[in-house]
């Protein structure tokens, strides 16, 4: 396609190799400043003499194609808190008790546990700052918080927890990509003033009367999140079963404010000011107008990262729709991704920036494809078949990075979405309707009520489509050498196909030579094959590890495909019990394995290495020494005593034990120079490798 030949992606796909490469390379900032100015000379020298000699042409394309290269690392190596002097993080010990002021900006579903918000941090000790925080408030203390309340704590800081098991979500690493770089636990008792943005913005106030005037005009609990939802973009008071099912019927998507739904904003603005094409320069002065309401839309919602992109991305979608040339889509989709990249460079590495652009793509590129194979002649037909290959499409391009990510297939997303997506159009029309409504105090009981009853009957077989459970592919994960694998070979699949379909009733499809595009698809193929015989062929080590689980002891022992998982869970209730079995299950250690369930004994022994367990009750076992103690559920006990009496040379603290005991507990082993280890800080521990270190 000879769009790919343009300069915009050269330097697109170069900026990203440089954002990759600041990210997992962690290039320090002095070499990325050294090649920005070699590059600046050379680019320099290369303009004066490129007339006169060729080599100088061809070093000024590269020069540029490596400028970009260090713009990128330059860009995102430049945000890191370390180089803003005023961010909260340089001036804070965490742990630490400090007198600290916020302002609360996001208010985040809740968990089981706590009330989540994001703040901007404002000052600490008196100290003016930057940056942001994740704020937790305990449910228990019945206290609701609104966005614009400025608070004053006396706590401190703590950081978020890392990828303590083997393919456990990384919080800390997650946050960090939204520059959130700390937490802060509060107590009631902790909070010493509270107040409220005297001026806040016209559009919070816009926001927030919406929000009243939807809980107050009749609707039910479950139509009334899901309108908040899917308008204003406030997903809190959407049910969690809701959520569930809408997850594991394919069409989450239809609940998370992003592309989808400014797309179909997007179709709706344009169909109500097509009548502006008949003014002189009328589809510049459209899109003009289109882009304003979109913002205007992303400002209501709260500019949230996810609709920031999204009207952005649309926003320049919306000018190539009336350039009226396919190819300006995807200029458009280059432009506003390199736009939204040189803002935010961490943009990049979001799975809904991914998702996004992927889907998007696919349906530019794949869509066409499968909707020309067939051409049906009655209009319902050809309308709902058009949704099919867009979804159809869509689930194509992002369905490797949903298993890369999420490890998990909705095997009726097609279903769901036939179903969701011909009404979905009306639904946002007429939930906008109603916002109007409300706001002009017009009559509206009738929306209200049509509103209420669509919306039940949707929830209603979303759930039933959810409950076949056998639908729902589960386990399956990909690496990322075959994630890169499966879209080259989707890629150039694609290409090949792209201009060998036709639109003639008589020749559906013109058969061409294979080029490289065909070619490319074919290696990656086999690539793809050979690497997974070749991880089928080599199984990992035996391993014998302790895992991190709080308010319980886990113990994993693998032997080739087998795993043996010794658990003691005894402290949790049933509903606590199977998701955090289902978190052990779920470790990359454990994949692709069986697994055995067993209970934790006060003795285990694999190979040459043996452990002891002390639990709650804190009995010692009369037995002889003991090398390696772990220290299980909160043990009252002497820990001095214990290392006379059973000589270890490592104690081992699990995610079972109250904090302060395992800090109690270090300090002895630090005085009595014995190695102290906690899965607080350590994450799992391979406990096979830990005594073989100790007898080298």
């Amino acid at each position: 396609m000879k769009w790919l030949g343009y300069p915009i992606y050269r330097l697109l796909v170069a900026y990203m190799v440089g954002l990759v490469g600041a990210m997992y390379l962690h290039i320090p900032i002095h070499v990325t400043l050294v090649i920005l100015f070699i590059t600046l000379l050379t680019l320099f020298l290369s303009i004066v003499f490129s007339r006169r000699n060729s080599f100088f042409k061809a070093l000024y394309s590269l020069s540029v194609l490596v400028f970009f290269i260090a713009l990128g690392s330059l860009n995102l190596i430049s945000r890191q808190p370390v180089f803003q002097p005023s961010h909260f993080s340089n001036l804070v010990n965490y742990g630490e008790e400090q007198l600290i002021n916020f302002e609360l900006t996001d208010q985040l579903v809740p968990n089981a546990y706590s009330d989540r918000y994001y703040a901007r941090m404002s000052s600490v000790d008196g100290k003016s700052v930057k940056g942001k925080a994740l704020v937790l408030f305990k449910k228990s203390d019945n206290i609701n918080y609104q966005i614009g309340n400025i608070i004053t704590v006396y706590d401190d800081f703590s950081e978020a927890s890392a990828e303590r098991n083997p393919g456990d979500f990384n919080y800390k690493e997650y946050l960090e990509l939204i520059d959130v770089y700390a937490q802060i636990y509060i107590d009631d008792s902790r909070v010493l003033d509270v107040s409220m943005n005297i001026d806040p913005s016209w559009i919070v106030v816009l926001r927030n009367r919406l929000m009243v005037s939807l809980a107050t005009s009749g609707l039910k609990e479950k139509p009334l999140g899901i309108i908040q939802a899917l308008i204003l973009g406030q997903r809190n008071n959407v049910d969690q079963s809701i959520t569930q099912s809408f997850r594991d019927a394919g069409v989450i998507h239809i609940l998370a404010l992003s592309g989808l739904h400014v797309g179909i904003i997007l179709l709706i603005l344009r169909r109500l000011t097509n009548w502006l094409k008949v003014l002189k320069h009328g589809r510049w002065f459209q899109s003009a107008v289109i882009i304003v309401l979109l913002w205007i839309f992303a400002l209501l919602t709260g500019m949230s990262p996810s609709i920031l992109r999204a009207v952005t991305m649309f926003s320049f979608i919306a000018v190539g729709m009336n350039v009226n040339r396919k190819t300006s889509i995807i200029h458009s989709l280059a432009l506003s991704a390199f736009i939204l990249l040189l803002i935010n460079p961490k943009l990049l590495f979001h799975v809904g920036f991914q998702l996004s652009y992927t889907a998007v793509i696919a349906i530019v590129l794949i869509q066409p494809i499968l909707y020309n194979f067939i051409k049906p002649r009655w209009r319902a037909v050809d309308y709902l078949w058009q949704i099919g290959t867009v979804t159809i499409a869509a689930q194509i391009g992002v369905a490797p990075l949903s298993l890369f990510y999420f490890h998990q297939f909705p095997g009726l997303f097609l279903l769901g979405n036939m179903l969701l997506l011909p009404v979905l159009p009306v639904i946002i029309g007429l939930s906008i309707l109603l916002l109007i409504s409300l706001l002009l105090s017009l009559p509206s009981s009738w929306l209200v009520e049509l509103l209420n009853t669509s919306l039940d009957w949707i929830v209603a077989i979303i759930e039933k489509i959810s409950s076949w459970n056998h639908f729902i592919i589960k386990s399956i994960y990909l690496d990322l050498i075959e994630l890169v694998l499966i879209y080259c070979f989707l890629l150039g699949i694609t290409l090949f196909f792209h201009r060998s379909v036709r639109r003639s009733r008589r020749e559906r499809v013109l058969i061409k030579q294979p080029g490289y595009n065909l070619h490319i698809a074919l290696i990656a193929l086999i690539c793809f094959i050979g690497f997974q015989s070749f991880k089928k062929l080599n199984p990992e080590e035996s391993r014998f590890v302790l895992m991190h689980q709080a308010a319980g002891s886990v113990i994993s022992i693998s032997n080739h495909d087998e795993v043996q998982l010794l658990v003691d869970f005894h402290a949790m209730d049933s509903v606590r019990y199977n998701s955090s079995l289902d978190r052990i299950k779920s470790s990359s250690l454990h994949r692709d394995r069986i697994i055995e369930v067993d209970t934790l004994q006060n003795k285990v022994k694999f190979k040459n290495v043996e452990v002891m367990i002390i639990d709650e009750s804190g009995v010692i076992p009369e037995s002889e020494k003991a090398p390696v103690i772990l220290l299980s559920h909160s043990p009252q006990l002497h820990l001095d005593k214990v290392i006379n009496k059973l000589e270890p040379h490592t104690v081992i603290a699990d995610g079972s034990n109250y904090k302060t005991y395992v800090q109690r507990w270090e300090a002895t082993c630090k005085k009595r120079g014995i190695r102290f280890l906690s899965t607080y800080k350590e994450g799992a521990i391979n406990l096979y490798r830990l005594e073989a270190h100790k007898q080298n």
